[in-house]
């Protein structure tokens, strides 16, 4: 299973009420690294997946934003205007990780507020949810 897809599965049964932010097709020919996720409506967090592209290294964010308004108004135009907008947005919680392949993930580092055993070396897809998880 491809890992982008596998960590959507991951959020979107951890978070349910989630959705994926999509672009418009102005942006069909880029090439996408960085994946944007709202939790739940009328919330002021915001999900990042950054890919590096190349390897399955991965960057997981939960950014806090200063109102739900002020979030609500970026997610409304990020289809147009691209990610850029949302560098507003603060890391409140970052897992850096390594896929191994078949849902197994090696965190390689931990920033923030963070809600998992950061010793553990081998995390699954539920584990690094939680650890990211502003709602917590």
């Amino acid at each position: 299973m491809d890992v982008l897809n596998y960590l959507r599965d991951e959020i979107k049964a951890y978070f349910p009420e989630s959705s994926e932010l999509q672009l418009s097709s102005a942006f069909a020919n880029h090439r996408r690294f960085n994946f944007y996720f709202e939790i739940a409506p009328q919330q002021r967090f915001l999900l990042y997946l950054s890919w590096d592209g190349d390897y399955d290294r991965f960057t997981f964010k939960s950014l806090e934003f200063s109102s739900e308004e002020v979030l609500r108004a970026l997610a409304d135009a990020y289809p147009e205007k691209g990610s850029r907008i949302f560098n507003m947005g603060q890391p409140r919680s970052t897992v850096s990780f390594e896929s191994r392949g078949g849902g197994r993930l090696s965190a390689l580092e931990f920033k923030g507020i963070i809600h998992c055993d950061i010793s553990a070396g081998e995390i699954s897809g539920r584990e690094l949810m939680e650890c990211v998880d502003p709602l917590k």
